[in-house]
């Protein structure tokens, strides 16, 4: 029998963390092969997006999707890409990832994360504060400005994007409003000037959470909480409503 470790995508493709095949032998194509068969979305098995080891070895390093698999040996199959946005912006390469819900105590997730992964600037938001990826990608573009100019508000960039995105001054009233949450869809937003630090982040995220980035789109609840805690017009559209926005995160001031 044949273990099949599951993570990532690969995981929500099947639906579990792991499967026998119970085959004397297989090759790494025919494991890939019955799992499609037993998917319930087979595009998160896109072969150009897994890494997949035989006991702890890369299959890329020994014979591929050619790779045979005996009877005994555990087969780990990773997706590095599902879910997450990556854009260039300002010179920062930059992931932004939805998560369907947080399991785990917020602050400590958070500066587990940072901690790990100290050369990308991570920031984690609760989703309903983020009016589509547009909305991010705006108020970065901000915040990175007020760096490069040195008029943030608050001593590092990752802060100063909370804020905001939240349009606050107060730090502890910005992580109030849009605070990471437990129990709740949230946001992953994480930027650097090292590309591969910052993959390593995504890899890592890819792997530990539920993805969804259909919490980060805009809805009628999200601008109706938006609204209210801001003080704006609701009867705008989208458009109109992320101007709006924008407008208020660039002349935030002390």
């Amino acid at each position: 029998m044949i273990t099949i470790r599951l993570l990532g995508g690969a995981k929500k493709a099947v639906g579990k963390p792991a499967v026998n095949l119970d085959r004397p032998s297989a090759s790494v194509s025919d494991i890939l092969d019955f799992l499609t068969t037993i998917s319930a979305d087979p595009r998160l098995l896109q072969r150009s997006n897994l890494i997949i080891t035989l006991n702890d070895v890369d299959s890329a390093s020994l014979h591929g999707h050619n790779t045979m698999v005996k009877s005994g040996d555990t087969v780990t199959i990773v997706t590095v890409v599902h879910g997450g946005m990556d854009y260039m912006l300002n010179g920062y390469h930059l992931s932004i990832t939805g998560i369907q819900r947080i399991m785990h105590d917020p602050r400590k997730l958070v500066d587990m994360l940072r901690a790990q992964h100290r050369s990308v600037s991570i920031q984690a938001v609760n989703a309903n504060s983020v009016y589509g990826v547009e909305h991010v990608l705006g108020v970065l573009r901000i915040a990175l400005e007020a760096e490069k100019r040195k008029i943030m508000l608050t001593n590092r960039c990752e802060m100063e994007l909370l804020i905001r995105l939240t349009g606050t001054n107060q730090i502890a009233e910005a992580i109030r409003r849009s605070g990471l949450k437990k129990d709740t869809a949230g946001c992953f937003i994480a930027f650097s000037q090292d590309s591969e630090s910052l993959g390593q982040f995504e890899s890592q995220i890819n792997s530990e959470f539920d993805l969804n980035d259909s919490v980060l789109n805009p809805s009628e609840e999200k601008r109706s909480w938006l609204a209210t805690m801001l003080g704006f017009p609701t009867k705008l559209d989208d458009s109109e409503f992320l101007q709006y926005l924008l407008e208020k995160a660039a002349i935030l001031i002390r």
